[in-house]
C-alpha cells in the first residue's frame, strides 16, 4: 500500500500533466497576462495621441515642428552646434 501511494504521489507530482507542470504553466500565464496589460495600457495612450492629432490642431503643429523639424512661414531657424 506504501508503494502505490508513492508510486500514486510520483505520477501525480512529476507527470506530464502534474503539479509541476501546472505551476510551470501557471507562470507563463502570469508573464503572458502581465504583457497582454502593458500592451493594452500602450494602445491606449497610443489611441489617446491619434484622437488629439486627429482634432487637436495645436497639437498637430507641435508635433510636427518637433519630430520633422517644420517651421511657419516668415520664421527662421537658428542651428546652434557644439
Amino acid at each position: 500500500m506504501v508503494v502505490f501511494l508513492f508510486a500514486l504521489g510520483f505520477v501525480v507530482v512529476f507527470s506530464q500533466n502534474g503539479v509541476l507542470e501546472y505551476v510551470k504553466l501557471r507562470k507563463q500565464i502570469d508573464i503572458v497576462d502581465r504583457s497582454a496589460r502593458k500592451l493594452e495600457a500602450e494602445n491606449a495612450v497610443l489611441k489617446g495621441q491619434i484622437e488629439r492629432l486627429q482634432n487637436d490642431d495645436q497639437y498637430l503643429e507641435d508635433v510636427a515642428r518637433e519630430k520633422y523639424g517644420f517651421i511657419r512661414e516668415g520664421e527662421k531657424v537658428y542651428r546652434v552646434e557644439k
